[in-house]
């Protein structure tokens, strides 16, 4: 007659294949090197240095945790440079090229001006934060709201609150309002209160 087993005995069988599935999953071979693997273990010990990564993205807002790991996978497996891929769909996106270009410097407030429909890329109305702009194509504000947010941008320069100027991957054009997506960012020329390895899609710690 079968006997069913103790919660004891069904729970070290559950944690002895737990454990065989952990060991397995750190001997796999990543993508980066042995030296970028112990330079990242020797930095994980310092646990003050680590801060929760949700405030990475708080700081992207509207991309989540698997968008992220999402966006590594696809660069992985486009020709080219990983980095370059990786960080041409994180900082591609509309939201983020018109965060970067100083139209509009609230985080806060930019989602719900791109639901309007003030942004075109090609000539096309786009409503979605999340559209991903390619390099060589060009981003600028509708005739409608041109005056508006140029007023703004002015008004910001004379009171001081603009935080940082445009980088050399984007062409800004604060005459006529557009932005024109040059090539693909450098770790180097990105400004983050924190930094991230793009090696494991989004882990972060202190500079």
């Amino acid at each position: 007659m079968y006997k069913k087993p103790s919660k004891l005995i069904n729970y070290i069988r559950v944690m002895r294949n737990e454990g065989k599935l952990r060991k397995r999953y750190y001997r796999r071979e990543f993508v980066y090197s042995l030296q970028k693997k112990i330079k990242f273990r020797w930095r994980k010990k310092f646990k003050s240095k680590y801060i929760n990564p949700r405030y990475l993205y708080n700081f992207y807002m509207i991309v989540r945790r698997r968008t992220f790991r999402k966006y590594m996978f696809k660069a992985r497996r486009m020709r080219g440079s990983f980095i370059g891929n990786y960080l041409t769909f994180l900082e591609g996106r509309l939201f983020m090229l018109v965060y970067r270009s100083n139209f509009v410097n609230n985080i806060f407030k930019l989602k719900f001006i791109i639901d309007r429909g003030i942004f075109l890329v090609d000539g096309d109305i786009k409503y979605y934060s999340n559209h991903n702009v390619r390099p060589g194509q060009l981003v600028q504000v509708s005739f409608d709201y041109r005056d508006l947010l140029k007023k703004d941008l002015i008004l910001r320069l004379k009171k001081g609150y603009v935080l940082w100027l445009p980088k050399k991957y984007l062409f800004v054009n604060y005459k006529f309002m557009f932005i024109f997506f040059v090539r693909p960012p450098k770790k180097k020329e990105l400004k983050f209160p924190i930094r991230f390895d793009v090696y494991l899609g989004g882990d972060i710690y202190f500079l």
